[in-house]
């Protein structure tokens, strides 16, 4: 029989955890309650108690009590994310639930995420509303995210129906669906793009699978080129062809929509882990800031509104000079062979002459001082023309594929 796998704080939130495994059952599954509570309160209803989960990683219910409350929930926040790991390595669980407020959702997420793609992750929590990113507990991996709409007081006609919602989810994903992502027989190539760039992307796509080849399509707004790279890591890609380096843009505004704190590992895991790599420019010379939120000098810059709530900001030539000299600092680091393609008439679309987003100053001191990359293993290639066109993106899939030929992956 399957196992569902139920993360919960056995003291406060024993009723939820009770009526989770009720369901689970009545859906002809079976269920292993996790107890994480982490005050003094008894626990009830569970299967592996809080002690047990702690001493698994080698800590002491008598180490817990003189702990802070920050404290006590990163150790337990640590021990039942290597408790879940054991679990899953021993092969019995088959999916994961949790419910809960941002104790719960903090331990119980952690815990999802050391789980690879396509395990079932299911989280019905307080956090999924309003103003709140997800990226802190989903990160790199496809947790499934129920708002809870009120808080978890105990039981009422919300949460009875929010949480019949989260078990049917996690027990139907469980019983049709539920493998874990595993690599087919094409060779997978990772490739970034976005709005802006997805002319260009989709025309290397299409040629890269008319060579026999996979394509998995990654939009580079804060997360997507964060998930490409840890997938590289984690042996899913054979190559990337990293079209739209847009993120390290915001990362160098420290803000705007495709802002992440997880961008500093843009261009760092793929290198790290010697992938066959192809980079461009795409999306490099501008941010994208909402309007109440607008950058200072903005009588200085042209802008476009993307939509209602979010404007394409173009970039200033000073600023431009400071953020090709971060780009040069991530690949003078890189040790082995790539290819690094240089577009002559802009790096999205609405740049090019007479269109909105049109400055040629910015545009060559980006092309410029990135072309002239001094570290001998970046192979410089400048292709004519705008990187959003089909033309661009054709050549630019030729490459990728005479990079992995080159790297023997072809």
């Amino acid at each position: 029989m399957k196992t569902i796998a139920v993360i919960g704080s056995c003291d406060t939130k024993y009723r939820e955890v009770a009526y989770m495994r009720e369901r689970i059952e009545t859906e002809g599954l079976r269920v292993l309650v996790l107890d994480t509570a982490t005050g003094p309160g008894m626990s009830y209803g569970y299967d592996v108690s809080r002690e047990e989960i702690l001493k698994s990683a080698g800590v002491s219910m008598e180490e817990m009590a003189s702990k802070t409350k920050g404290e006590k929930i990163r150790l337990m926040t640590d021990a039942v994310t290597k408790y879940v790991e054991m679990l899953y390595k021993a092969r019995k669980i088959d999916g994961i639930l949790a419910a809960g407020g941002l104790q719960n959702t903090v331990m119980a997420t952690n815990a999802m995420r050391s789980l690879p793609i396509g395990f079932p992750k299911v989280m019905a929590t307080t956090v999924a509303c309003g103003g709140r990113t997800f990226g802190p507990f989903v990160g790199e991996k496809d947790i499934v995210m129920i708002p809870s709409i009120c808080d978890f007081t105990g039981m009422n006609l919300v949460i009875r129906r929010i949480l019949d919602n989260a078990c049917a989810c996690c027990a139907g994903m469980v019983r049709t669906a539920g493998r874990v992502l595993e690599k087919g027989d094409r060779p997978v190539v990772g490739m970034t793009l976005m709005g802006v760039t997805n002319t260009g992307a989709c025309a290397a796509a299409e040629e890269l699978e008319r060579m026999g080849l996979e394509v998995v399509g990654f939009h580079a707004t804060g997360t997507g080129g964060v998930v490409m790279e840890q997938m590289a890591e984690d042996g899913l890609l054979d190559g990337i062809l990293d079209l739209t380096i847009h993120e390290l843009t915001s990362e160098f505004f420290g803000g705007g929509f495709s802002y992440s704190r997880e961008a500093k590992n843009r261009l760092v895991k793929s290198v790290r882990n010697r992938i066959p790599l192809v980079i461009s420019l795409g999306g490099l010379d501008f941010v994208d800031f909402a309007p109440d939120a607008f950058l200072p000098r903005m009588e200085e810059r042209v802008f476009m509104y993307h939509n209602a709530e979010m404007a394409h900001i173009k970039i200033l030539p000073d600023e431009a000079e400071k953020l090709a000299d971060r780009v040069l600092e991530r690949l003078e680091k890189i040790d082995y062979p790539v290819k690094l393609l240089i577009p002559t008439d802009g790096m999205r679309h609405n740049t090019r002459k007479g269109e909105e987003l049109y400055c040629r100053k910015v545009d060559e001191i980006l092309t410029r001082k990135i072309g002239s990359v001094r570290n001998p293993n970046i192979a410089c290639i400048t292709i004519p023309g705008n990187l959003d066109t089909k033309e661009w993106g054709i050549q630019a899939a030729h490459f990728m594929a005479e990079e992995l030929k080159e790297r023997g992956v072809l």
